[in-house]
Parts: structure tokens; C-alpha cells; sequence
């Protein structure tokens, strides 16, 4: 071979090579480091609001016009662009992609570049009819937006038919994240079961296609969803990451309508975390203590990889109980528990445990399977790395709790 040839070769290398990591990136999911995102899901375009956001420990908006992305990044938040005329004028309007495909490269091109952009909005909830018009604008956005979000929120569900449901989406539209949306707290107080089943199946379908997901749960009543208690936002929290969730976005933040989309009054919002009029209310400050714990076991939590997911007592539709291969037999007390077996990026073994008692606050008292040489547990409050207290550690209501297992010394050879 010459050298001329030998060096068209070592260019054509260096092409497919750096086309290969574009392709790479341009699918990769943006992240916020150690950092939890926690999103409010609500469109904002004033300062004062984005303020009140941030001081409540939330780091994303889900509907943010340009002209507000100066305000997120005095306040250190990130921001889902949405601008009208990328999607549909009404929220129940099908999506239409040559609208999307015209719209979306002018808005690329003025705010890509700003620190504050983590994605652009483009459906909420579509079907499987709109899934051809939503592929070519996320793949136009993956192209012209590399490791931008282009923001797909899809709706509950549970069976067989909805496994085919996310399977299908995925295959269609190759999404850099998986998110949806499930409100499980009932006007009497009850949590409801498909939670579970639910995100089950969710993070299944991550599993099967290698993606992160995120889930949407409720902060503010509404239609025939009741009033979220504080250890209700902690179990759909809690029982967000135990699942293995890479973010936890909150519907709505503000008590009242979307001013956008033509979204209709329902009438009955009420009890968000910040009231109709703009002012906190109890559920703001909820929220902040709940958001300060979160991202203290972020920077942990975030290195952790979802093993399995097992609930002691009531096992719901979709999930599992306790089986020979999960790190826990049981707990020695309580009897309503969602463990979730992880295992770290440097090879260590972890569990998180939930308490699934929106009333009743239990002993945190893990039966291994193997016994451990040592347990250890994330404060929630310092981030510290401690001795777990066993036989004292108490789970409040909807709380978790990430324990880090040393297992025992090797045995030594037989001589």
C-alpha cells in the first residue's frame, strides 16, 4: 500500500470514527451531573415565579418561552424550551411534524447556544397515530440540537397493551429519555396500586431499550385526584427512585391552568406548592425539606444501577415479591415496604428501602440474605455516609432510606 493510499485510509478511519461518536452524542441523554433534576412541570415566564421555583429546590421548568431563559440562568435553572408554532395551538390537537420541521430549526438556531436550554418541548401524551410526525422532529432535534432533550411526555398506563404501547414509541421516535405521567393519590387519600404497576413497566421498557426515565407525579388536586398529604409526595418520590427514576417532575407546581395550549379551567386546582394567586403554601414548604433531602443522596444515588425491584407484603399487578435472588429475605418489622437492589459503578451493592405507610411510621429493620460486614446509610440530611443504626432507624411515612452493604471477608482456602 502507498503512502498516499495509506493515508486516505487512516482519513476515511477518522470520518467513520467521528461520525460515529456524533451519532453517539446526538442520542445521548443530557444530565445534571450529581445532580437530581426535579421539574416543575408549569409554563413560567416571569422572574418571581422562577425564583419561588428554585428556593424550593427545583432545578427545571417543563414550559419556559426564550424570553425567560435569562431569568433561569441567574437562578441556576434548566429550561424545556417551548415556543408555539412548534407544536399544536390546543393541547388535545394531534402533532403535526411539518409544522414541527419548519418551526424547530429558527428556534434551534436562537436559543441552542444558551447555558440554560436542556430540550425543547414538543408532545404531551400522544398516541401511536402521531408517533411518524413526532420521529422526524426528534430526530431533526438530535441532528441540529445534539444532546438537547427533545421533550416527549407519554401518558399512564398498565396491561400488555401498554408494554406495546412504549415498546412501539421507542422504535418509532428512538427517544433520548423515557417520561410519563401518573397521579395516584384519590380523594379519600388512597394510593392507588397502578402506581406501581405503572412505573414497573416503565422502567422495564428502559431496561429492554438502555434508557433513563423519568417520572411526573402529583403536587397539586385537580379533576378527581385529592390533595397530596406530605407523605404522599414522599412515597411517589421515594417510590419514583426506588424504581430506578433519573428525575422526578412535579404536575403542577402552580395551582391553576396552563395560561398555554388552550388548556381549560378545571376549576378545582388547589394546594400546589405555590397557591392560585403565586403565594406558597403549605406544600411548598413540604417540598423544599423533601427536595433538600433528595439531592443529598443524589450524588450516590445517580452512580447506582437499577438490579431489581421487590415489595414486601402486597405485592401490586406487574411487580414481584422477595425471590432467592434479591439481596433482602425480608424485614424484621412492618409489613408495607418497595426495596430496590442496586449495584454501584465501583462494583459495591446497595438497597433502598421505602416505606409504602402514608400514616404510620415504621422500624427500618432489613433481614439479608447474606449478612452484611457492615451497613451503611446516606443521611438525608448531611449526605454523610453512616453507620446504620439498627435496631432504631425509623422510616416516616412515604420515606427511603439507601443503605450501602460490605459484605464479609472472603473465607480463606482450604490448606
Amino acid at each position: 500500500m502507498t503512502c498516499f493510499a495509506r493515508l486516505l485510509r487512516s482519513i476515511a478511519c477518522c470520518l467513520v470514527a467521528a461520525a460515529c461518536v456524533a451519532a453517539a452524542s446526538s442520542s445521548r441523554a443530557q444530565s445534571l451531573g450529581s445532580t437530581l433534576p426535579l421539574m416543575a412541570w408549569d409554563y413560567v415566564d416571569d422572574e418571581p415565579t422562577l425564583q419561588k421555583m428554585a428556593d424550593c429546590g427545583i432545578n427545571m421548568v417543563a414550559f419556559v418561552p426564550p424570553s425567560a431563559l435569562d431569568s433561569c440562568q441567574r437562578l441556576g435553572l434548566k429550561a424545556i424550551v417551548y415556543e408555539p408554532g412548534v407544536g399544536p395551538a390546543r393541547w388535545d390537537q394531534p402533532f403535526d411534524g411539518d409544522q414541527a420541521v419548519q418551526a424547530l430549526p429558527d428556534l434551534i438556531r436562537r436559543v441552542n447556544d444558551h447555558p440554560a436550554v436542556f430540550g425543547y418541548h414538543l408532545k404531551d401524551e400522544p398516541d401511536p397515530s402521531q408517533f411518524a410526525d413526532l420521529a422526524r422532529a426528534i430526530t431533526l432535534v438530535k441532528q441540529q440540537a445534539p444532546g438537547k432533550w427533545p421533550y416527549v411526555n407519554l401518558p399512564p398506563g398498565m396491561d400488555a397493551g401498554y408494554d406495546g404501547y412504549l415498546d412501539l414509541f421507542v422504535n418509532a421516535c428512538q427517544p433520548t429519555i423515557l417520561s410519563y405521567d401518573n397521579y395516584p393519590v384519590g380523594q379519600d387519600g388512597n394510593f392507588s396500586y397502578g402506581f406501581w404497576a405503572n412505573i414497573a413497566q416503565v422502567r422495564a421498557a428502559g431496561l429492554r431499550h438502555k434508557l433513563p426515565f423519568w417520572t411526573i407525579v402529583l403536587s397539586s388536586a385537580h379533576l378527581t385526584y385529592g390533595e397530596p398529604s406530605e407523605a404522599a409526595l414522599r412515597l411517589q418520590a421515594y417510590g419514583s427512585l426506588v424504581y430506578g427514576a433519573r428525575g422526578v417532575c412535579y404536575y403542577k407546581f402552580i395551582s391553576r391552568e396552563l395560561p398555554i395550549l388552550e388548556a381549560p379551567d378545571l376549576g378545582d386546582w388547589r394546594n400546589g406548592p405555590l397557591a392560585q394567586f403565586g403565594e406558597k403554601t403549605h406544600a411548598w414548604h413540604w417540598l423544599r425539606n423533601m427536595n433538600r433531602q433528595l439531592q443529598n443522596i443524589a450524588p450516590t444515588l445517580l452512580k447506582l444501577r437499577s438490579d431489581a425491584v421487590y415489595h414486601v407484603g402486597e405485592v401490586p399487578p406487574q411487580n414481584r415479591g422477595v425471590g432467592d435472588d434479591t439481596l433482602l429475605k425480608g424485614l424484621l418489622a412492618g409489613e408495607a415496604f418497595i426495596v430496590g437492589d442496586f449495584t454501584h459503578a465501583d462494583g459495591s451493592r446497595w438497597v433502598m428501602i421505602v416505606n409504602k405507610h402514608l400514616t404510620h411510621s415504621v422500624p427500618c429493620r432489613p433481614d439479608f440474605r447474606e449478612k452484611p460486614a457492615a451497613v451503611q446509610y446516606v443521611s438525608p440530611i448531611t449526605g454523610e455516609l453512616k453507620t446504620f443504626p439498627d435496631p432504631y432507624y425509623c422510616l416516616p411515612p412515604g420515606q427511603g432510606v439507601l443503605l450501602k452493604l460490605t459484605p464479609q471477608p472472603a473465607a480463606p482456602p482450604d490448606e
